[in-house]
């Protein structure tokens, strides 16, 4: 790559204080890339190379009965406005609680709807579509004999003056909901359910519109959320009659698998699915990055940069490759800095850089990545008793922005043209609009030093009129007053009020320090995201 030559000008520092931005100028003595490790170039005279916003094309959420709810709805609307997210993934359009089937005394069984079509419905009002994961087990039809029958003991002993005692649900199920994760007793009425469930889709909604609806068979089979033995081999026959009974219905519809935890089985599904010619038009899995190493056991490999969740879904693309399925894509259906709920990741300023540097690094891997979750109306483990630190979400049920909702509201601003940053732009994220603005992403994940990075824009001849917007521990988060507050566990609506003002994303500032020369000098605070908007030349 051609270097700049070195000139000397005036450079200007963008310097963050803890109570806000203020500007200073500096003189040096002009760098270039070859004596200054923060020294990145960007490449502004092509065209680029495709950028496919992928991390913002679908969102997870907790379960189909909470789309019902209106924190849940406002949530998933503020979500798309700030990233345009198309899907929206969740667990439960099966459960007991959505009411869906129950045996008419006569040996037959009755679907009711209702409840589903108001999910869809009240999702696609807001244009939005769901990746449906088909999940979990009515009760009617699971083999937990006691939820079939009803899930309580016995009454028979009872007698009208008898003292009340409690009654005790014996049966199984996962999840503070207790979501039914059992094989079917009758594998052929899962089938007659997925018929009739697909039937009614395409009735109520349209063919045209459910053919762009991908269906997920389950959810993390290879984990607590499927207790039949062996695993592997009951989840591949529960897959294996769920994608044939959707084409029967309709061949053009999209079905996929097996959703695993930590990248598991992708391979031997792939396989699986090849050998038995069953239809398959996806492959998905899940990835954390803190998933434990024992579990993931990545292979070695010069590609691999040390994020976990990029790793790990290079080798899920190359098992799939090796399976002999280049052609199919590869879908993660859930990703994030952290599976653990009791953490408050997307409450902390240092996961905005990381969602960045996934973003660079993930990017060209898979065509959906789904981040878990949009919304903090979340309830796996029980009702959250605290709003900050919330669950997953990107907001909190009142709506309050994390800093990982602002980092997702900012890069959804990049480009979707990547501009060369040559070998220095590891932590640099360079695009053209299709306005002609040039967007970069920078970023510091390191928790104590604020790090300099000095930008040249080959084939500008200068960056005047740049704005740059930065999040970090004082700026796009609410944490500094919700602690002043006193920690709140539900705040009242004008403490909600406040906290959303307090966490909003800042305003664009002039750049002061990009001018002539085509150059830039920033200096990013710890655990900071910036983003640098240079406008389209005319000239």
């Amino acid at each position: 790559m051609a270097r700049f030559r070195t000139v000397r000008v005036c450079w200007a520092a963008i310097v963050l204080m803890a109570g806000g931005v203020s500007w200073s100028a500096r003189a040096g003595s002009g760098v270039g890339a070859g004596d200054d490790p923060a020294f990145v170039e960007i490449d502004a005279t092509g065209a680029g190379t495709p950028f496919l916003h992928s991390w913002e094309q679908a969102f997870g959420s907790d379960r189909a009965d909470m789309a019902l709810t209106e924190s849940y709805l406002r949530n998933a609307d503020r979500t798309r406005q700030a990233t345009g997210f198309r899907y929206v993934r969740f667990h439960g359009i099966f459960d007991d609680a959505m009411g869906i089937m129950a045996p008419d005394g006569a040996g037959r069984m009755h679907y009711n709807f209702r409840k589903v079509d108001a999910v869809y419905d009240g999702l696609l009002a807001h244009h939005i579509r769901p990746l449906v994961e088909l999940s979990f087990m009515p009760s009617a039809i699971g083999s937990d004999v006691l939820r079939r029958d009803g899930g309580l003991e016995p009454l028979v002993d009872w007698k009208a003056d008898d003292r009340a005692r409690p009654i005790t649900d014996y049966s199984g199920g996962t999840l503070w909901y207790r979501a039914n994760v059992t094989f079917p007793a009758h594998m052929a009425d899962w089938t007659a359910l997925i018929r009739a469930f697909v039937e009614h889709l395409e009735q109520r909604y349209g063919a045209g519109e459910v053919r762009q609806w991908p269906f997920e068979v389950w959810n993390e089979p290879n984990q607590a959320t499927w207790v039949a033995q062996p695993k592997m081999a009951t989840y591949f026959a529960l897959y294996d009659n769920t994608a044939r009974a959707i084409k029967a219905v309709d061949p053009a519809l999209r079905v996929g698998g097996p959703a695993t935890g930590a990248i598991h089985w992708v391979g031997a599904f792939v396989d699986h699915v090849t050998r038995e010619r069953v239809p398959v038009d996806f492959v998905s899995t899940h990835i954390y990055a803190n998933d434990p190493p024992d579990l993931l056991r990545l292979p070695k490999s010069p590609d691999n940069t040390g994020n976990v969740v990029c790793d790990a879904t290079r080798t899920a693309r190359r098992a799939i490759d090796r399976a002999g399925h280049a052609d199919l894509p590869l879908y993660i259906t859930e990703f994030g800095a952290d599976w653990d709920i009791h953490n408050g990741s997307a409450d902390r300023p240092w996961v905005a850089p990381w969602i960045a540097q996934t973003v660079h690094d993930c990017d060209g891997l898979a065509p959906i990545m789904s981040y878990w979750t949009f919304s903090d109306d979340f309830e796996e483990q029980g009702v959250a008793a605290d709003e900050l630190p919330g669950a997953y979400g990107l907001l909190t049920t009142h709506g309050i922005p994390k800093p990982a909702f602002n980092a997702f509201a900012l890069l959804h601003r990049l480009g979707n043209r990547r501009l060369p940053t040559g070998p220095g732009g590891g932590d640099v994220l360079a695009t053209r609009r299709q306005d002609g603005v040039i967007a970069v992403a920078l970023w510091n994940r390191d928790a104590d030093k604020p790090r300099a990075r000095h930008l040249a824009f080959r084939g500008l001849a200068s960056v005047r009129g740049a704005t740059v917007i930065v999040i970090d521990r004082a700026h796009g988060t609410p944490a500094a007053l919700f602690e002043a507050m006193g920690r709140p566990a539900s705040p009242t609506p004008g403490q909600a009020r406040a906290l959303m003002a307090a966490a909003r994303l800042p305003a664009p500032r002039r750049a002061a320090a990009c001018g002539e020369a085509g150059r830039c000098d920033i200096m990013l605070p710890p655990e900071s995201l910036a983003l640098l908007l240079v406008p389209a030349r005319t000239d």
